[in-house]
């Protein structure tokens, strides 16, 4: 009888603790736990637990999810529970998470954010993929970096590739040493080597091609070639297959399809059938080592020191001279100096008394065509130093009067020689001297007659007009 009161006590018993709340240490447990302890200032003691790792399931078989125990066995020991599979650290004052707020006490040899297995890291805004941080699809290369979506996605063995923005080289297999920027650069490339790309759809068509430089939107976009240097907004956007090209400027070289060409412009200017053919502000071609501006060339600045050249070819013969303000302009080669000497086609009556222009009208020789038989004078076109030779011959007069010849400049006496004569003969004055000229000055030579008439012999070998430019 007694047993059997044992038991129904025990079974009420229980009964009872699964419908109330249980306390220990306390008389009045707290009415929302199912447990309520007073430590009496002692405290809980959680069980201790060598684990081994946070997957081990040895030291405790088969733990329950939620389990919990203080692990003194692997690091960092602390509090652990376990969540269906591994072991998971609570998290204590010194947490070793990232927060948002920024974090202090890092070690660039030990932390990091990433993944420590073969999982590819995501960022997200707005639960939506932002950026991503994985490997591509490779084969056997490597050192290659990639970031953008379906950027260098095929790479084979290619090897040291940089690609940075969306489908920048998604085909590449072997090619290796490209550095290629913008979205869609390097978009064909296959096989390509040592390339240098910056701008949205840059060297697009380009598979093969070793060694170009396209700088700029669209720049070489349809090249598959080597050895191409484009700077610039759809420089050399036309050329497929050129080689050895250097375009710098906006559209530069945009039509030229050839090889060997230089453009330094900021149009579609290009040299061919283009219609703007000469118009680049600079061209050249490096297989004929030639090199044209289609503008004026200046040297120094010519309002100040400096000079500037013409852009109109001369004549035959002519060479560039300066006027001394920073123009230039064709002259007659200094290597063809003036050479003219004069004579009369008939004697000259002198009528009158006092100086009179001799009437030099046949022209021996004149070098650069610079003296007028209709105004008998000779008019420089080219500055220089001059000498100047002149004489003549009357026939025989009677008198004692004053007779001399003159070298006239710009219509003003230069310089004489004179002298009285005397008896019945005949009258010779010759005269010689330098004069410095620039262009357009003029000469003549004149004749003072002390006594009328008289006339002037037009033997060639007595009345003669000479100028010789020194240099």
């Amino acid at each position: 009888m007694e047993i059997k009161k044992i038991l129904f006590y025990c079974i009420f018993l229980i009964s009872f603790i699964s419908k109330a709340q249980v306390g220990i240490g306390r008389v009045s447990p707290n009415a929302s736990s199912m447990l309520d302890i007073t430590s009496n200032n002692k405290g809980l003691l959680i069980p201790r637990v060598s684990l081994t790792s946070s997957s081990d399931v040895t030291t405790i078989a088969s733990p329950t999810t939620s389990l919990l125990v203080y692990n003194s066995g692997f690091a960092p020991n602390g509090y652990y529970y376990w969540n269906g599979t591994l072991w998971v650290q609570l998290a204590t004052v010194n947490n070793t998470n990232w927060t948002i707020s920024g974090n202090s006490g890092t070690s660039s040899a030990t932390n990091f954010i990433g993944t420590t297995d073969d999982v590819d890291l995501v960022i997200r805004r707005n639960n939506i993929r932002s950026g991503f941080i994985g490997n591509p699809t490779i084969a056997s290369g490597n050192k290659n970096t990639s970031f953008g979506a379906n950027s260098l996605n095929a790479v084979g063995t290619g090897i040291r590739n940089t690609a940075i923005g969306t489908n920048v080289m998604p085909s590449n297999t072997t090619g290796q040493l490209n550095v290629s920027i913008g979205d869609q650069s390097m978009f064909s490339n296959l096989t390509g080597n040592t390339n240098t790309v910056i701008g949205v759809g840059a060297l697009y068509s380009n598979s093969s091609g070793n060694e170009n430089v396209a700088l700029g939107r669209n720049a070489l976009t349809s090249a598959n070639a080597n050895n191409n240097t484009a700077l610039g907004f759809a420089s050399l956007r036309q050329n497929s297959t050129g080689t050895n090209n250097v375009a710098i400027g906006h559209q530069a070289g945009y039509n030229e399809t050839g090889s060997n060409k230089l453009y330094i412009e900021m149009s579609t200017a290009a040299n061919g059938t283009d219609s703007s053919i000469d118009n680049a502000l600079i061209y050249g071609e490096f297989n004929n080592r030639i090199v044209r501006t289609n503008g004026t060339i200046q040297v120094g600045n010519p309002a100040t020191s400096g000079y500037s050249f013409p852009t109109s070819r001369g004549t035959v013969g002519q060479v560039l001279q300066t006027d001394g303000t920073g123009g230039t302009s064709w002259a007659n080669s200094v290597n063809s100096l003036s050479l003219v000497r004069t004579n009369l086609s008939a004697n000259q009556n002198v009528a009158s008394t006092g100086w009179q222009k001799i009437t030099f009208n046949t022209i021996a020789f004149d070098t650069n065509s610079e003296f007028n038989t209709t105004t008998n004078r000779f008019t420089a076109t080219k500055a220089g130093y001059y000498e100047v030779n002149a004489g003549f011959h009357t026939f025989n007069k009677s008198d004692a009067e004053y007779y001399g010849i003159a070298v006239y400049k710009n219509g003003v006496e230069y310089q004489e020689t004179s002298s009285h004569h005397y008896g019945d003969k005949l009258i010779s004055r010759i005269i010689n001297c330098t004069i410095n000229l620039i262009p357009g000055d003029y000469l003549e030579i004149y004749i003072f007659n002390g006594n009328a008439p008289s006339t002037i012999d037009a033997y060639t070998g007595k009345s003669y007009f000479e100028i010789k430019q020194l240099k």
